[in-house]
């Protein structure tokens, strides 16, 4: 396993130096948080690391989880070429949802939603829409959530380490396997993306790790693993800043797709807390939202529950009114 961290660490540092040749460069304008061109090529390390990790351990890895992976390659490749020669967002989306289509195909999908010890099952035509919008909007989600140093990095840590928890608690042992290999191959990037970063993760970085999110979960969701709603509530942190904040700039009649700093940790960075303080208090919360998930796992207590269901919904909507309220003279 620690190969695929040095792996990852080494080609950071390569890319780092050798990114200024290549031209892949993310240069600071009036919507971004840093203020100095950036290598935003640090994806290509992550991508590359946990392609070595999974495909060194392929036996001990469920062939069907594997057999994703060229999904995944195929999103990296159109990242790439974004980044080379700027894809429309439409041609994007429409590729994503191929993929999304894709995966449906070959049985992959959401047929019933558990929550607790209740299961409801869904019509496979909605069942499948519904696994659309999850694997689309996880992958836009990262991209989007991808603005700050540290951030999306440690968000895939948190994620992928507690889905590893929670399989090694259940025996799956394999797939825990798969989620540390991503743990440890974005911590070898990590190192060099702390505040002040030295280079960004990209849109390759982004998609890749959305992706994995979305499959893994819905992965997990199909084989008793754990409950999608484990996942979203793992991935709370993102989730609910992206969607609430696509909301309410829908509800302003905002272009949707032009790039703003209106995410509650863009505005609490512009407030003057920056990217140390920032990223320190979104880690808390992350580390919440683990525990919170590994509670609800094995907790049999339908009480129990729900109190901390509740108590955790609470926290969160807590959390978002008091930064609304604290930064309401930013303005995005």
């Amino acid at each position: 396993m620690a190969f695929v961290g040095l792996t990852s660490c080494f080609l950071t540092y390569i890319l780092i130096k050798a990114s200024s040749r290549i031209g892949i460069i993310d240069v600071p304008n009036h919507r971004s948080l840093h203020n100095k061109p950036k290598p935003r090529t640090g994806g290509l390390a992550i991508l590359v690391a946990i392609t070595l990790g999974l495909t060194t351990f392929e036996s001990g890895i469920s062939n069907e989880l594997f057999s994703f992976f060229p999904y995944i390659l195929l999103l990296a490749g159109m990242a790439v070429l974004d980044d080379i020669y700027s894809i429309s967002a439409l041609r994007r989306l429409f590729l994503q949802v191929i993929i999304a289509s894709l995966v449906i195909y070959k049985g992959l999908s959401i047929n019933s939603l558990v929550l607790f010890h209740y299961e409801i099952s869904i019509n496979p035509i909605i069942g499948g829409g519904l696994t659309i919008l999850f694997i689309v909007w996880l992958v836009n989600l990262y991209n989007f959530m991808d603005g700050m140093d540290g951030f999306s990095a440690g968000m895939a840590i948190f994620g992928f380490g507690t889905f590893a928890v929670l399989a090694f608690l259940k025996g799956e042992n394999g797939f825990a396997f798969a989620n540390l290999v991503i743990v440890v191959a974005v911590l070898g990037f990590l190192i060099f993306n702390l505040p002040p970063s030295k280079i960004f993760m990209g849109d390759v970085g982004s998609t890749v790790i959305g992706m994995f999110v979305a499959l893994f979960a819905l992965w997990a969701d199909n084989q008793g693993v754990f409950p999608v709603y484990l996942s979203v509530i793992i991935f709370t942190p993102f989730i609910l800043d992206s969607t609430v904040t696509l909301i309410k700039r829908a509800l302003r009649r905002e272009k949707l797709m032009e790039a703003h700093r209106s995410h509650y940790y863009q505005r609490l960075v512009l407030s003057g807390w920056g990217h140390k303080k920032t990223l320190v208090i979104e880690y808390i919360w992350m580390s919440l939202c683990s525990f919170v998930s590994i509670v609800l796992f094995k907790v049999d207590n339908i009480n129990i529950q729900i109190s901390v269901l509740g108590m955790f919904v609470l926290s969160c909507l807590i959390f978002l009114i008091s930064i609304d309220k604290s930064t309401q003279e930013i303005q995005t």
